[in-house]
Protein backbone atom coordinates (compact mmCIF):
# COMPACT_ATOMS: atom_id res chain seq x y z
CA UNK A 1 0.00 0.00 0.00
CA UNK A 2 1.63 3.50 -0.94
CA UNK A 3 -1.11 5.54 -1.81
CA UNK A 4 -0.94 8.47 0.38
CA UNK A 5 -4.28 8.51 0.79
CA UNK A 6 -5.42 5.24 1.84
CA UNK A 7 -2.42 5.02 4.03
CA UNK A 8 -3.65 8.24 5.98
CA UNK A 9 -6.60 6.87 6.47
CA UNK A 10 -5.39 3.53 8.00
CA UNK A 11 -3.11 5.07 10.16
CA UNK A 12 -3.90 8.12 11.25
CA UNK A 13 -3.19 8.63 15.03
CA UNK A 14 -5.89 10.69 17.19
CA UNK A 15 -4.76 12.61 19.77
CA UNK A 16 -6.79 11.46 22.88
CA UNK A 17 -4.54 12.89 26.14
CA UNK A 18 -1.75 15.02 27.25
CA UNK A 19 0.15 13.92 30.58
CA UNK A 20 1.63 17.42 32.31
CA UNK A 21 4.45 17.22 33.88
CA UNK A 22 6.28 19.84 36.01
CA UNK A 23 9.61 19.15 34.39
CA UNK A 24 11.56 19.25 30.98
CA UNK A 25 11.52 15.13 29.69
CA UNK A 26 14.21 13.79 27.78
CA UNK A 27 13.18 10.29 26.65
CA UNK A 28 9.68 8.24 26.74
CA UNK A 29 9.46 4.38 26.40
CA UNK A 30 6.81 1.86 26.65
CA UNK A 31 8.13 -1.61 28.16
CA UNK A 32 7.44 -4.70 25.89
CA UNK A 33 4.54 -6.22 27.52
CA UNK A 34 2.79 -1.95 27.42
CA UNK A 35 1.95 -2.28 31.19
CA UNK A 36 4.35 0.52 31.87
CA UNK A 37 5.55 4.12 30.23
CA UNK A 38 8.45 5.85 31.45
CA UNK A 39 9.87 8.86 31.13
CA UNK A 40 13.40 10.23 31.99
CA UNK A 41 13.52 14.03 32.81
CA UNK A 42 15.78 17.06 33.43
CA UNK A 43 14.69 16.71 37.28
CA UNK A 44 17.07 13.05 36.98
CA UNK A 45 13.71 11.42 38.02
CA UNK A 46 12.27 8.66 36.13
CA UNK A 47 8.24 9.26 35.80
CA UNK A 48 5.69 5.52 35.65
CA UNK A 49 2.70 5.08 34.54
CA UNK A 50 0.74 2.05 34.32
CA UNK A 51 -1.46 0.68 31.50
CA UNK A 52 -4.48 3.34 32.35
CA UNK A 53 -1.79 5.47 32.60
CA UNK A 54 -2.43 5.93 36.42
CA UNK A 55 1.14 7.74 37.70
CA UNK A 56 3.24 5.32 40.01
CA UNK A 57 6.11 6.34 42.03
CA UNK A 58 9.00 7.98 40.24
CA UNK A 59 12.31 6.35 40.41
CA UNK A 60 15.01 8.20 42.10
CA UNK A 61 18.50 7.61 41.98
CA UNK A 62 20.43 9.70 39.42
CA UNK A 63 22.06 12.50 39.77
CA UNK A 64 21.89 14.49 35.90
CA UNK A 65 19.63 14.26 33.14
CA UNK A 66 18.31 11.37 32.52
CA UNK A 67 18.47 11.33 29.06
CA UNK A 68 18.50 7.69 27.90
CA UNK A 69 16.38 4.36 28.38
CA UNK A 70 15.75 1.34 27.37
CA UNK A 71 13.79 -2.05 28.81
CA UNK A 72 15.14 -5.58 29.07
CA UNK A 73 13.08 -7.90 26.92
CA UNK A 74 11.47 -9.68 29.51
CA UNK A 75 9.45 -6.34 30.78
CA UNK A 76 10.85 -6.71 34.31
CA UNK A 77 14.23 -4.90 34.26
CA UNK A 78 14.66 -0.86 33.31
CA UNK A 79 18.12 0.12 32.49
CA UNK A 80 18.64 3.87 32.75
CA UNK A 81 21.84 6.04 32.37
CA UNK A 82 22.40 9.67 32.77
CA UNK A 83 24.76 12.93 32.14
CA UNK A 84 27.08 12.12 34.85
CA UNK A 85 27.89 8.95 33.67
CA UNK A 86 25.44 6.77 36.17
CA UNK A 87 23.86 3.68 34.64
CA UNK A 88 21.03 1.81 36.39
CA UNK A 89 19.52 -1.48 36.23
CA UNK A 90 16.24 -0.97 38.01
CA UNK A 91 13.16 -3.57 39.00
CA UNK A 92 10.95 -2.17 36.80
CA UNK A 93 7.59 -4.45 37.18
CA UNK A 94 7.67 -3.38 41.33
CA UNK A 95 5.54 -0.63 42.35
CA UNK A 96 8.18 0.21 44.76
CA UNK A 97 11.04 -0.38 42.19
CA UNK A 98 14.50 -0.38 43.70
CA UNK A 99 18.04 -0.75 41.51
CA UNK A 100 19.28 -3.96 40.91
CA UNK A 101 22.82 -2.53 40.31
CA UNK A 102 24.36 0.26 39.41
CA UNK A 103 27.36 1.66 37.57
CA UNK A 104 28.44 4.41 39.43
CA UNK A 105 30.93 5.50 36.60
CA UNK A 106 30.36 3.84 33.51
CA UNK A 107 30.76 6.39 31.63
CA UNK A 108 33.24 9.79 31.91
CA UNK A 109 31.07 11.95 31.80
CA UNK A 110 27.62 12.06 29.47
CA UNK A 111 25.75 8.85 28.87
CA UNK A 112 23.95 9.91 25.62
CA UNK A 113 22.78 6.64 24.19
CA UNK A 114 21.83 2.98 25.62
CA UNK A 115 20.47 -0.08 24.00
CA UNK A 116 19.61 -3.83 24.94
CA UNK A 117 20.18 -6.82 22.66
CA UNK A 118 16.88 -8.33 21.46
CA UNK A 119 17.96 -11.71 24.00
CA UNK A 120 18.38 -9.49 26.95
CA UNK A 121 21.91 -10.58 27.47
CA UNK A 122 23.82 -7.49 26.82
CA UNK A 123 23.25 -3.67 27.13
CA UNK A 124 25.44 -1.03 24.99
CA UNK A 125 26.38 2.26 26.37
CA UNK A 126 27.62 5.37 24.49
CA UNK A 127 29.05 9.08 25.49
CA UNK A 128 30.83 11.96 25.27
CA UNK A 129 34.41 10.57 26.56
CA UNK A 130 34.12 8.70 23.19
CA UNK A 131 33.63 5.21 24.60
CA UNK A 132 31.07 2.35 23.27
CA UNK A 133 30.83 -0.06 26.10
CA UNK A 134 29.07 -3.55 26.02
CA UNK A 135 27.64 -5.01 29.52
CA UNK A 136 26.13 -8.12 31.34
CA UNK A 137 22.37 -7.04 31.43
CA UNK A 138 22.03 -9.68 34.40
CA UNK A 139 25.06 -8.11 36.74
CA UNK A 140 26.42 -5.00 34.84
CA UNK A 141 29.88 -6.72 34.73
CA UNK A 142 31.49 -4.89 31.56
CA UNK A 143 32.56 -6.92 28.60
CA UNK A 144 34.11 -4.93 25.95
CA UNK A 145 35.14 -0.82 25.68
CA UNK A 146 34.84 -0.25 22.35
CA UNK A 147 37.35 2.13 21.19
CA UNK A 148 37.87 4.43 17.91
CA UNK A 149 35.60 7.19 17.64
CA UNK A 150 37.59 10.21 17.60
CA UNK A 151 34.02 12.41 18.89
CA UNK A 152 31.79 12.04 21.15
CA UNK A 153 29.34 9.04 20.24
CA UNK A 154 25.41 10.27 20.23
CA UNK A 155 23.70 6.63 19.39
CA UNK A 156 23.94 2.73 19.77
CA UNK A 157 21.55 0.14 18.54
CA UNK A 158 21.49 -3.56 18.18
CA UNK A 159 20.73 -5.41 15.51
CA UNK A 160 18.37 -7.63 15.92
CA UNK A 161 20.25 -10.79 15.69
CA UNK A 162 22.03 -9.94 18.38
CA UNK A 163 25.35 -10.34 16.64
CA UNK A 164 26.13 -6.79 15.63
CA UNK A 165 26.31 -3.41 17.68
CA UNK A 166 26.24 -0.20 15.54
CA UNK A 167 27.18 3.64 17.37
CA UNK A 168 26.81 6.63 15.75
CA UNK A 169 29.13 9.73 16.46
CA UNK A 170 28.96 13.72 15.87
CA UNK A 171 31.11 13.60 12.81
CA UNK A 172 28.14 11.27 11.31
CA UNK A 173 30.40 7.97 11.35
CA UNK A 174 28.46 4.89 12.05
CA UNK A 175 30.45 2.05 13.29
CA UNK A 176 29.25 -1.83 13.45
CA UNK A 177 31.30 -4.13 16.01
CA UNK A 178 31.31 -7.68 16.81
CA UNK A 179 29.37 -8.20 20.23
CA UNK A 180 31.23 -11.74 20.90
CA UNK A 181 34.54 -10.25 20.51
CA UNK A 182 34.02 -6.63 20.84
CA UNK A 183 36.26 -5.63 17.48
CA UNK A 184 34.97 -3.57 14.67
CA UNK A 185 33.69 -4.56 11.50
CA UNK A 186 32.81 -1.70 9.19
CA UNK A 187 31.93 1.74 8.77
CA UNK A 188 28.71 3.55 7.61
CA UNK A 189 29.04 6.76 5.82
CA UNK A 190 26.30 9.46 7.68
CA UNK A 191 29.00 12.60 7.49
CA UNK A 192 26.70 14.61 5.18
CA UNK A 193 24.34 14.97 8.63
CA UNK A 194 28.05 16.71 10.17
CA UNK A 195 29.31 20.63 9.76
CA UNK A 196 32.03 22.38 11.24
CA UNK A 197 31.13 25.97 11.14
CA UNK A 198 32.86 28.73 13.20
CA UNK A 199 35.19 26.13 15.07
CA UNK A 200 31.36 24.44 16.25
CA UNK A 201 30.80 20.54 15.53
CA UNK A 202 27.06 20.79 14.40
CA UNK A 203 24.86 17.65 13.95
CA UNK A 204 26.02 14.39 14.05
CA UNK A 205 24.72 10.73 13.59
CA UNK A 206 21.83 11.32 16.48
CA UNK A 207 19.82 8.05 16.47
CA UNK A 208 19.95 4.70 14.74
CA UNK A 209 16.72 2.18 14.48
CA UNK A 210 16.84 -1.28 12.51
CA UNK A 211 13.68 -2.34 10.96
CA UNK A 212 11.88 -5.35 12.39
CA UNK A 213 13.86 -7.82 9.74
CA UNK A 214 17.08 -6.24 10.35
CA UNK A 215 17.75 -5.27 6.38
CA UNK A 216 17.69 -1.62 7.01
CA UNK A 217 19.75 0.90 9.32
CA UNK A 218 17.92 4.13 9.85
CA UNK A 219 20.58 7.28 11.17
CA UNK A 220 18.77 10.45 12.02
CA UNK A 221 19.85 13.99 12.46
CA UNK A 222 20.14 17.60 10.37
CA UNK A 223 21.87 18.35 7.16
CA UNK A 224 23.09 21.53 8.94
CA UNK A 225 23.70 24.82 7.56
CA UNK A 226 25.41 26.77 10.62
CA UNK A 227 26.50 26.17 13.93
CA UNK A 228 25.08 28.01 16.85
CA UNK A 229 21.41 28.37 16.63
CA UNK A 230 21.04 25.41 13.89
CA UNK A 231 19.64 25.99 10.97
CA UNK A 232 19.40 22.40 8.78
CA UNK A 233 16.71 20.21 7.75
CA UNK A 234 15.52 16.83 9.38
CA UNK A 235 17.31 14.06 7.90
CA UNK A 236 17.03 10.30 7.63
CA UNK A 237 19.17 8.31 6.30
CA UNK A 238 18.52 4.41 5.28
CA UNK A 239 21.24 2.25 4.99
CA UNK A 240 20.94 -1.23 3.14
CA UNK A 241 22.28 -3.39 5.61
CA UNK A 242 24.16 -5.95 3.34
CA UNK A 243 25.93 -3.36 1.28
CA UNK A 244 26.24 -0.31 3.36
CA UNK A 245 25.14 2.03 1.20
CA UNK A 246 22.34 4.57 1.33
CA UNK A 247 19.12 3.33 -0.40
CA UNK A 248 17.43 6.35 0.63
CA UNK A 249 17.61 9.70 2.25
CA UNK A 250 14.44 11.22 3.27
CA UNK A 251 14.13 15.06 4.43
CA UNK A 252 10.96 16.94 5.83
CA UNK A 253 10.34 20.48 7.14
CA UNK A 254 12.21 23.46 6.39
CA UNK A 255 15.72 24.80 7.69
CA UNK A 256 14.71 26.07 11.32
CA UNK A 257 13.10 22.19 11.67
CA UNK A 258 16.44 20.89 12.61
CA UNK A 259 16.85 17.45 13.94
CA UNK A 260 15.19 14.79 13.95
CA UNK A 261 15.19 13.62 17.67
CA UNK A 262 13.80 9.97 17.68
CA UNK A 263 12.54 7.70 14.73
CA UNK A 264 10.93 3.85 14.80
CA UNK A 265 10.02 1.69 11.94
CA UNK A 266 6.38 1.03 11.98
CA UNK A 267 5.67 -3.06 10.98
CA UNK A 268 3.75 -1.91 7.76
CA UNK A 269 7.55 -0.45 6.60
CA UNK A 270 6.81 3.03 7.13
CA UNK A 271 9.08 5.37 9.80
CA UNK A 272 7.77 7.51 12.39
CA UNK A 273 9.70 10.44 13.98
CA UNK A 274 9.69 13.46 15.59
CA UNK A 275 11.84 16.28 15.04
CA UNK A 276 13.43 19.86 17.31
CA UNK A 277 14.30 22.78 16.25
CA UNK A 278 14.08 26.74 16.86
CA UNK A 279 12.22 27.08 20.22
CA UNK A 280 8.48 26.26 19.34
CA UNK A 281 8.85 24.34 16.20
CA UNK A 282 8.28 20.56 16.49
CA UNK A 283 7.25 18.06 14.30
CA UNK A 284 5.76 14.38 14.69
CA UNK A 285 5.86 12.58 10.79
CA UNK A 286 4.87 9.04 8.84
CA UNK A 287 7.34 8.74 5.98
CA UNK A 288 7.61 6.24 3.34
CA UNK A 289 10.70 5.09 2.59
CA UNK A 290 11.58 6.93 -0.91
CA UNK A 291 8.78 8.90 -0.97
CA UNK A 292 8.18 12.50 -0.44
CA UNK A 293 6.23 14.02 1.37
CA UNK A 294 5.13 12.39 4.81
CA UNK A 295 1.53 11.21 4.39
CA UNK A 296 0.72 12.24 8.01
CA UNK A 297 2.77 15.02 9.67
CA UNK A 298 1.17 17.50 12.50
CA UNK A 299 3.12 20.50 13.65
CA UNK A 300 1.02 21.58 16.64
CA UNK A 301 3.80 20.03 19.21
CA UNK A 302 6.72 22.30 20.49
CA UNK A 303 9.76 21.12 20.25
CA UNK A 304 9.42 16.86 20.37
CA UNK A 305 12.10 15.05 22.06
CA UNK A 306 11.16 11.51 22.08
CA UNK A 307 8.41 9.25 20.65
CA UNK A 308 7.66 5.79 22.35
CA UNK A 309 5.96 3.03 20.53
CA UNK A 310 3.45 0.58 22.28
CA UNK A 311 3.62 -2.77 21.41
CA UNK A 312 0.57 -3.54 20.27
CA UNK A 313 1.26 -0.70 17.79
CA UNK A 314 -1.75 1.51 18.51
CA UNK A 315 -0.76 3.62 21.12
CA UNK A 316 2.30 6.61 20.31
CA UNK A 317 3.60 8.94 23.23
CA UNK A 318 5.22 12.37 22.15
CA UNK A 319 7.32 13.65 24.77
CA UNK A 320 7.33 17.70 23.93
CA UNK A 321 7.86 21.11 25.31
CA UNK A 322 5.06 23.97 26.64
CA UNK A 323 4.11 26.29 24.27
CA UNK A 324 5.71 29.45 24.59
CA UNK A 325 8.64 27.95 26.01
CA UNK A 326 12.08 30.11 26.13
CA UNK A 327 13.29 28.80 29.84
CA UNK A 328 14.58 32.15 31.43
CA UNK A 329 13.80 33.85 28.52
CA UNK A 330 10.61 34.74 30.24
CA UNK A 331 9.32 37.41 32.23
CA UNK A 332 9.72 36.24 36.28
CA UNK A 333 6.87 34.69 38.00
CA UNK A 334 6.95 35.59 41.53
CA UNK A 335 10.93 36.56 41.30
CA UNK A 336 11.30 33.33 39.73
CA UNK A 337 12.17 32.06 36.09
CA UNK A 338 9.93 30.01 35.10
CA UNK A 339 11.42 26.44 33.27
CA UNK A 340 10.46 24.44 30.79
CA UNK A 341 8.41 21.21 31.21
CA UNK A 342 6.96 18.41 28.93
CA UNK A 343 3.46 17.38 27.98
CA UNK A 344 3.44 13.53 26.99
CA UNK A 345 0.78 13.97 24.14
CA UNK A 346 -0.54 10.44 23.63
CA UNK A 347 -1.88 9.70 20.18
CA UNK A 348 -3.84 6.68 19.27
CA UNK A 349 -3.69 4.95 15.83
CA UNK A 350 -6.85 2.53 14.26
CA UNK A 351 -6.75 -0.82 14.93
CA UNK A 352 -5.28 -3.02 12.26
CA UNK A 353 -5.40 -6.68 11.68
Amino acid sequence: MNDPKQLLQKYQPKEVKQLKLDRQMCIVRFSPDGKLLVAGGQDAQIRRWDEQLNELPALTGHGGWVQTLAFHPSSERLFSADSWGKLICWSAAEKEAKPLWTAEQAHDGWIRGLAVSADGKHLATCGMDRKVRLWSAEDGKKLHELTGHADDVLAVAFHPDGKSVVSGDLKGIVKQWDVASGKPVREFDAKVLHRLDRLQDTGGARCLAFDKEGKVLACAGTQPKNGGNVQGVPTILLFDWQTGKVQHTLKHGADGDAYVYDVHFHPAGFLMAVSSGNPGVGKFYFQQPGEAPPFFVTPKMANCHSLAVHPNGNRLVVSATNAGSNGNGRGPNKDNYPGNWSPLVVWDMPKTE
